[in-house]
């Protein structure tokens, strides 16, 4: 097991297009990390949390992995996600998670159902550490219990934990991981709105959705961060943020695909009980992209040979 990997920068949520059958679109799929390939972003997280990977059979997470893999080609760090599940059904296929795909590292989601207690949470991940041929990288989503700082300070030192994704943006958290996690332990947020103030207390990067449209913009502001010009930082944040409030709205993977709907990506399509946006957030989005700087709406847009 390698378990010195550590992430840190701008990485990709992936979302995972459909066509009209209700099938994967390949085509699209691969049309997709061609661009985020040759963008300056870190990593890629293929069935993350914005991949609608919980409604994927384990046959649909393999193949896409498998087929992200290939088009990446080893350019970007590659992540593979284990939807989550109980306990016993992860252990199962966590063991069985194909290292032929070049996965540096396995982003296991929060079980489902969510965990009533610290003890249940912590029992959950560390059965999937145990079992995984790869170091896993712990998610919290929900903040379903007082204790969660110290869940994750004690999975942040388990053997084969390489890191965590934290998904609330809660800064006293977060601030909490910063300072009492290992130092081999890195720490990211997929909350895109909080990146900047997140970056700035000192967490190591984000897996970010809104970089499925402007992977070459978050990975610019991640690295005017990196060097302490918080003033070019600020200016990409203040753009794009209107867009993540509004995100945040109606899920990130319905409101993300109508944004690459709307540059000629993929179809807007979701998979049930998913919807695509309503038609007044839709207009909100397409309001908000009107206002974005020239710039980052070519930079957006689909080409040719894309």
């Amino acid at each position: 097991m390698n378990k010195n990997i550590r992430l840190s920068g701008m990485g990709v949520n992936l979302v995972t297009p459909f066509n009209a059958a209700g099938e994967i679109d390949y085509p699209a799929l691969e049309r997709l990390v061609r661009k985020i390939k040759a963008s300056p972003v870190e990593f890629i997280a293929v069935n993350g949390s914005a991949s609608e990977a919980g409604l994927l059979s384990q046959e649909e997470c393999m193949r896409t992995l498998e087929f992200v893999s290939e088009i990446n080609n080893g350019t970007k760090v590659l992540i593979g996600g284990l939807p989550g599940s109980d306990t016993r059904s992860s252990v199962q296929r966590i063991a069985t998670f194909p290292k032929h795909t070049t996965c540096a590292a396995i982003w296991c989601h929060e079980p489902l159902p969510n965990a009533t207690s610290a003890s249940g949470f912590l029992g959950h991940f560390r059965s999937l550490a145990q079992a995984s041929p790869l170091p896993i990288i712990v998610e919290h989503r929900t903040g379903s219990f007082p204790q969660a700082a110290e869940v994750l300070i004690a999975l942040s030192k388990e053997l084969n934990v390489c890191g965590i994704v934290e998904a609330t943006g809660d800064v006293a958290l977060n601030g909490e991981l910063v300072r009492r996690t290992p130092d081999r332990t890195f720490t990211l947020t997929s909350r895109d709105v909080m990146t900047l103030p997140l970056m700035a207390l000192g967490i190591d990067g984000a897996v970010s959705t809104i970089a499925n449209a402007f992977p070459n913009e978050c990975s610019d502001m991640m690295g005017q961060m990196e060097f302490g010009n918080f003033q070019e930082a600020r200016t990409i944040h203040h753009a794009i943020a209107p867009l993540l409030r509004i995100l945040e709205t109606e899920g990130g993977a319905s409101g993300m695909k109508a944004i690459l709907n709307h540059f000629n990506w993929m179809e807007n399509l979701v998979r049930l009980p998913n919807t695509p946006v309503s038609e007044d957030i839709r207009s909100a989005i397409y309001r908000e992209l009107a206002d974005l700087p020239q710039r980052m709406v070519e930079s957006a847009m689909i080409v040719a040979d894309a």
